[in-house]
């Protein structure tokens, strides 16, 4: 999906079993009102009032399309363009979209100067960007795909790709230079019009220029190579697949130890002896060219395709609106089109949210900043009492727990993708997800249960460990007495997302198709649908529901009809949780979004 941005057999019982007990009825809805209105097991009050009357955006990214190249010409002047014909534009606090006169995939841009900017894509598309920040269509007189642009100087700039393809831009516009085999050219540098180096597929290496023809190389790998600089000292580093490096030093290329099997596509140098590299999986190497370190770097770890730097800043671009930079000494984020699956707002604490590849933000006062959980797998769920304990898991049986003080990993009995987690007011808790799984916490470890299902559980909500609650695919509703899980039948066949409730006659599920059901003890109530789009999470706050879902947008249904807010952003909606201001929601595009009374 890319989302083009401009501003991610068992009978099932019908009620509980009474209690005979008056006195037992009224310890048992003293416990459900401590559950609900004290512990505030998943961070929801009753007690906050029913006043939101709109939503407010406080983060989001720009665009979730892969970006495959980028440049700089300050620290506070940079690009980044990608699929899509998306271009962004740094102007030292915010990135922003710039409009282009294309939808072809951009693969290589670099300026100049602010207006003289260059971008090559598929196609044969070139695009220029002039005077006043407008960018139009330059002729390339090709229509094979262009891989790089790269140039010394405003008149002396090459573009390159596919079928051996190499463009020499002069006033006279681009022309197609003498090229000495038909590979597909992923990179080129130069320190001068006379010492240029052209890298690419099945470990091409090309040099110029000799009367202004290109002639092959003896290369020392048969592997494909994406990118290519030097340090301007006489060491040229060439990175590609399966982590490949390749030196020249002294004028013989040699391969070099790889601290990484992953496949590079960016390599920068700062100056003698210093580079760096970046490739799949958020990895970014350090080096002098023939010692290799990777270094650390927070965020949602998404593959990188381009690394730039510009007055001792560098940024790295790639999948899903992704742009890291090394402000302050450590690679982050400063932008990101990653989804964010779930958020956790305790009364006690800064709340957190969740998302892919590891990817996650805490609210320190009124700000959302860049939180480092020790993990680079993609996160669901999250869930805790306070502030102080928290649960979070995800894919490849994850389970982060926080004692208070740091992060630790569990072992999980299953290996597969975890989707949701509750916390029970006793300390107890339970997870959902693939293959009809759920694991309970005993307080000591965690133990698969018996769901009698193999639908993917979405989500999970209890009033108490009597009484815990699982939706998932296919109509799929189950509900745990303690002991044991029972299929309990319901009044459709829609996905189901999301579950929440305040007693054990008081539960509400909300699913695809604008599905949304009420469980009042007895039997369920399909609510009229708020939107055809799917619901994804479902909340209360005071006598009022809420839910979120697709185009941004959140409703309230106040017992009955429903009432539409709306963010202005066509993305979707994931998670939620109540806070102290009405709630906070989470999604596509690495959204935050407060509603406000």
């Amino acid at each position: 999906m890319a989302i083009r941005i401009v501003v991610a057999g068992v009978a099932g019982r019908a009620h509980r079993p009474q209690v005979a007990s008056l006195v037992r009825r009224y310890l048992l809805f003293s416990s459900l009102c401590l559950s609900a209105c004290l512990a505030d097991p998943i961070g929801q009050s009753a007690l906050v009032p029913s006043s939101v009357t709109s939503l407010v955006v406080v983060r989001n990214g720009r665009t979730n399309v892969s970006l495959l190249a980028a440049w700089a010409l300050a620290p506070n002047r940079a690009w980044a363009a990608g699929q899509d014909g998306v271009v962004l534009a740094w102007n030292g606090t915010d990135w922003r979209v710039e409009s282009t006169p294309t939808q072809e995939t951009l693969t290589g841009v670099w300026a100049a100067d602010t207006d003289d900017v260059y971008a090559s894509a598929s196609n044969g598309v070139l695009l220029h960007r002039t005077a006043g920040g407008t960018w139009i269509q330059d002729s390339s007189g090709t229509r094979n795909t262009l891989l790089e642009v790269w140039g010394l100087d405003r008149d002396r700039i090459w573009a390159l790709g596919t079928s051996g393809t190499i463009l020499r831009h002069s006033a006279a516009g681009w022309r197609p230079m003498s090229v000495p085999l038909p590979a597909e050219l992923w990179g080129i540098w130069g320190s001068s019009e006379a010492a240029l180096v052209a890298v690419g597929q099945n470990g091409v290496l090309l040099e110029c220029c000799d009367g202004g023809v290109w002639h092959s190389v003896a290369s020392p790998t048969t592997t494909g190579l994406f990118g290519v600089a030097g340090d301007g000292a006489g060491r040229i580093v060439a990175v590609g697949a399966g982590g490949t490096i390749v030196l020249r030093d002294n004028g013989v290329w040699r391969t070099v130890t790889s601290p990484t099997a992953v496949n590079l596509f960016g390599v920068w140098s700062d100056g003698p002896g210093r580079f760096v590299a970046v490739g799949d999986g958020g990895r970014i190497l350090s080096g002098d060219g023939v010692n290799w370190s990777v270094m650390p770097a927070d965020g949602a770890h998404e593959n990188l395709r381009a690394i730039v730097a510009a007055g001792g800043r560098h940024f790295a671009a790639g999948w899903y609106g992704t742009i890291l930079d090394d402000a302050g000494g450590r690679w982050h984020p400063t932008l990101d089109g990653a989804v964010l699956y779930d958020v956790h707002a305790p009364a006690d604490g800064p709340a957190i949210a969740i998302g892919s590849g590891g990817l996650a933000f805490q609210r320190i006062g009124a700000s959302w900043q860049n939180y480092v959980l020790p993990t680079s797998t993609s996160l669901y769920g999250i869930a805790g009492p306070s502030a102080r304990a928290r649960l979070v898991v995800g894919d490849s049986g994850t389970i982060l727990r926080f004692d208070g003080s740091s992060w630790h990993r569990e072992a999980s009995p299953y290996s597969g993708l975890l989707r949701a987690v509750w916390w029970s007011p006793d300390a107890r808790a339970m997870i959902v997800g693939n293959e009809g799984t759920a694991l309970a916490w005993d307080g000591a470890a965690w133990h698969a249960t018996t769901t009698h299902s193999k639908a993917f559980l979405r989500h999970v909500w209890g009033s108490e460990w009597a009484d815990v609650w699982a939706v998932g695919d296919s109509g799929t509703v189950l509900r745990y007495d303690g002991l044991a899980w029972h299929v309990l039948d319901a009044p459709t066949t829609q996905l189901l997302r999301g579950v929440w409730g305040r007693t054990p006659r008081d539960v509400w599920v909300v699913g695809d198709s604008g599905t949304a059901l009420h469980w009042d003890g007895r039997g369920w109530q399909t609510l009229p649908r708020p939107s055809t789009n799917a619901l994804r999470a479902v909340r209360g706050i005071g006598s009022d529901i809420y839910a979120i879902g697709g185009d941004g947008r959140a409703w309230r249904w106040n017992g009955t009809a429903w009432t539409e807010f709306a963010t202005g952003l066509p993305i979707l909606l994931v998670g939620m949780a109540v806070d102290g201001a009405g709630f906070v929601a989470v999604g596509d595009l690495s959204i935050i979004v407060q509603s406000r009374p």
